[in-house]
Formats: structure tokens, C-alpha cells, sequence
């Protein structure tokens, strides 16, 4: 009899569990197992203790004793000193049938509680990241090595219109038909190299369409450190391009504009050199303070070049000549005179020699003929006459 107990005892001893028996009077028969142990009870400790009183205040546990008692058969968790013990109650019957004790077989399943309460965590927490990545506005995808999708967030399905049914599993540079100036051996490397790469890529919708990204890439290595998954951010940059598109059609529209003002201030104030000494602008059209300016530095700037001993100025196509244009005029001839050139006016017209002498206008320190002619016949004389 004692060796069949210490059979048992080794038995129970070497098992992570708990195994009872309590009489229909309370007192405890049976109480072995080494998961007595962490609890800081002994095996066969409890044996001849009354499990009512010692349970007094732990009604659940009351009650599940009674109602093996009564006969059924069930299992149930209570909670003990911050162990979380799942109970086995079976009633023990005598030979009639009747009920004369309670067998229960206790697990202490504390850490598996804990563990899936972890992975029930974990998955919330998964769950509510894919939730995040789906409302994001950019195309999130998780790739092999290989380039085979595992994942695929609804902002791809908005971007390139394949549901993640249609997506998951196949290749991506494939699906997409990607094209791009570098290829996919150079992003790899990249990748293996810093763990990053990014750059611009075309891909195609599954409607045909064409649309431009601005990718960015990221290599998440596994527990050993071998690459393992790429996670892939994508950004539809279709209105960036435009925008850069129209800004660069507009600075060359601007650099038109400019070459062409240029060329029209070119044509519009010409310095014509007829000899050595001589050079002719002939003016035509309506004159603002801007291009009587244009005439100044036009002349000036032809004169520093060539050094000409005369400069003819023909006005014969100016309609109209006022105090403001007359000054410019003027201003022209000094600083002409300056770099050692004379001024020649010509073709001043009755109504404007009229319009000049009305505002005033002194033009005496300007040599002035009636014709273009006359003032080159004019130059020619006089230079003549210096030579000599």
C-alpha cells in the first residue's frame, strides 16, 4: 500500500498540474502534483484540511465544489494569488451511484493566458497599424526579394485600381509594367548596400493609363539578418510633374519673350556704321521715355566699340517728339560728345521743328540738317576738312 503511494506521489510529482479530492463533508482525501508548488504548497499538505473553511471566502470556488457535488461534470477558472488555475470537476460515486466526493484536476495556465492575451494584443495592434496604412493617401506595398506582393494597402487599389485580391502574389514590376532610368539590379543593390533607395518610376493602372511616382524603398532584414521583406512607399507625383511641366514651358516662354524684346530693341534703335567716322541710327515710330532710353545706351555702347567721329541721328520716322524725348536727345549728344563724337539730327519735319520750338526746346548744341543725306554730306565734309 505504501509503495502504490509513492508511486502515485512520484507520478503526480513529475507532472506540471494539480490533482485533488474532496469528501461531501469538506475534508480534502487527495492533494498532489508539482503544481502545487509554485503556489507554495507541498504535496499532501493539504490533506485533512477542511476545503470549506479553507475556501470560506472564496465563494466561486464554493460554489463550483457544490455543484460537482450535485453531480455535474464541468470545467472553470478561478483566479488564486494571481495564478489563473484551470479546474476539472468530476463527482466521484460510490457503487449505488451516489455522490461521495469531488475529483478535480488543476493546470496552472497562468503563462498561457498571458500569451495569448500577448497575441491578442499583438494582433489589435496589427490590425489597427493595417487600418492606419489603408486610410493613408500613398500606395503602401510589402514585397519578396523576388519582387512577389504580400501586401497591398487601399491606397494602392485607389492609385492602380487592382484590388489586393488581384495584387498579393504577383510580381510587382510586372503587374505594373514599371519602367524607370535605372534597373532593378541597381535598386537592389542600393538596397543591400544602405537599406534604402528611392527614385522615380512610370508605372501602369490596370486601365492602361500611365502614372509617375516618386518610390521610396526600405529593406527589413529577418531574426538572422538575411533581407528578407521590402516595404515600398508610393506617391503619385502626376500633378507635381505637370506643374514642373507648365513652370518650365513658362521660363521658356519667358526666355522667348526675352530674346525676342532683345531682337525688337535691336531692330528698333539700329546703329548703322556707313565708314569709319561715320555711323547713322534712324529712328521710325513712337518714342516713350523706354526707348529714347534704348537710343542713349544703343548709341553709347556703339560708339565705345567703334570710336566713330560722327553719329547721325535720324528722326525722319518719329512721329511724334516731345520735351521728354527732346531732352533724351540732348542728354544722347553730351555724352557723345564726351567720348569724342558729334551729333548730327536729321529729319526734322515742319510740325515737330513747330512742336520743339513751342515747348522750347534749345537744340543748339546739336548740329542739325534737314535730310539724312545732308547730314552725311555734312560728316564727310568735315571730316574732310579735320584730315587737312
Amino acid at each position: 500500500m505504501h509503495v502504490l503511494k509513492d508511486l502515485t506521489r512520484s507520478v503526480f510529482n513529475n507532472v506540471d498540474m494539480m490533482v485533488w479530492v474532496v469528501a461531501k463533508n469538506g475534508e480534502i482525501l487527495l492533494s498532489e502534483g508539482r503544481g502545487l508548488r509554485p503556489m507554495g504548497i507541498a504535496p499532501g499538505q493539504l490533506v485533512g484540511v477542511n476545503a470549506f473553511e479553507m475556501y470560506r471566502d472564496a465563494k466561486d470556488v464554493m460554489a463550483f465544489v457544490h455543484r460537482a457535488l450535485d453531480g455535474d461534470e464541468f470545467i472553470a477558472a478561478t483566479v488564486t494569488d494571481g495564478h489563473v488555475v484551470e479546474n476539472r470537476y468530476a463527482p466521484l460515486r460510490d457503487e449505488g451511484g451516489a455522490v461521495v466526493a469531488v475529483v478535480g484536476v488543476s493546470l496552472d495556465v497562468t503563462e498561457r493566458v498571458r500569451a495569448q492575451a500577448e497575441l491578442e494584443r499583438q494582433a489589435m495592434l496589427l490590425q489597427n497599424q493595417a487600418a492606419l496604412l489603408d486610410r493613408a493617401h500613398d500606395a503602401i506595398i510589402a514585397r519578396r526579394r523576388d519582387g512577389i506582393i504580400t501586401y497591398w494597402n487601399q491606397g494602392a487599389e485607389r492609385m492602380y485600381g487592382y484590388t489586393k485580391a488581384d495584387a498579393v502574389g504577383q510580381a510587382l514590376n510586372a503587374l505594373l509594367k514599371t519602367s524607370a532610368a535605372y534597373s532593378i539590379e541597381e535598386v537592389d543593390r542600393s538596397l543591400l548596400a544602405s537599406g534604402y533607395w528611392e527614385g522615380e518610376v512610370i508605372h501602369r493602372r490596370r486601365d492602361g493609363t500611365e502614372v509617375p511616382v516618386a518610390s521610396r524603398c526600405v529593406l527589413q532584414r529577418n531574426g538572422e539578418g538575411e533581407p528578407a521583406t521590402i516595404l515600398e512607399i508610393n506617391t503619385d507625383i502626376t500633378s507635381r510633374k505637370r506643374i514642373e511641366a507648365e513652370q518650365a514651358h513658362a521660363r521658356k516662354q519667358e526666355e522667348i519673350i526675352h530674346a525676342q524684346a532683345l531682337a525688337i530693341a535691336e531692330l528698333s534703335t539700329p546703329l548703322i556704321p556707313i565708314s569709319d567716322d561715320i555711323l547713322v541710327m534712324p529712328l521710325v515710330g513712337l518714342m516713350d521715355s523706354s526707348r529714347a532710353k534704348q537710343v542713349v545706351e544703343s548709341l553709347l555702347g556703339g560708339l565705345s566699340v567703334t570710336r566713330g567721329r560722327f553719329a547721325i541721328i535720324d528722326i525722319t520716322g518719329v512721329f511724334v517728339v516731345d520735351t521728354q524725348v527732346a531732352n533724351v536727345l540732348i542728354q544722347a549728344a553730351q555724352a557723345a560728345r564726351l567720348l569724342g563724337t558729334e551729333v548730327i539730327l536729321t529729319g526734322i519735319r515742319p510740325e515737330v521743328a513747330r512742336t520743339l520750338v513751342g515747348l522750347g526746346v534749345d537744340l543748339g548744341a546739336i548740329t542739325t540738317c534737314g535730310m539724312l543725306q545732308s547730314g552725311i554730306a555734312y560728316a564727310i565734309e568735315r571730316g574732310r576738312k579735320d584730315r587737312h
